[in-house]
């Protein structure tokens, strides 16, 4: 029941995901390599979204965007990883919460290591790094990372 009631409550995080998603997809290409940070601004944004929730990452998101100008350094600013294990992110990037056996969107469940790795095998990345507790595998490379990303 738990994680039914928050499975519910992951659903306006993860139609931020798809809007992301489908930025990156169908307008992101247009613009090319313009972005001053890596991971670009909208890997960024999808990462702060699947981390932090709609609201917070679409904050923390548009304060990037807004640092990201001709006149701005750049340089490397990556997405904070959450503090907790609630959730997880699927090879396609859907947030689900962490003890569920839901399919990602291949129809197949995610493989976790038992050393606090997750694989991708999809989507060809290395098994990323948990935090430091033994009990928590969080992601810390989006699944969803492309071109520069």
């Amino acid at each position: 029941m738990r994680d039914a009631l928050l499975f519910v409550s992951l659903i306006p995080r993860n139609a931020g995901v798809l809007l992301i998603r489908g930025y990156r997809a169908l307008i992101s290409p247009l613009y090319g390599d313009v972005c001053r940070y890596y991971p670009s601004c909208s890997a960024y944004g999808l990462g702060s979204v699947q981390q932090r929730g709609l609201l917070l990452g679409s904050a923390l998101t548009a304060w990037r965007i807004l640092r990201c100008n001709p006149w701005s350094s750049g340089g490397i600013d990556e997405v904070r990883v959450a503090r907790h294990d609630r959730y997880r992110v699927t090879p396609f990037g859907w947030v689900v919460p962490a003890g569920s056996g839901h399919a990602d969107a291949s129809g197949s469940a995610p493989h976790a290591h038992s050393h606090g790795h997750v694989h991708h095998a999809a989507s060809g990345l290395a098994p990323a790094q948990s935090s430091t507790r033994n009990d928590a595998a969080i992601v810390t490379v989006s699944p969803t990372m492309s071109r520069k990303d």
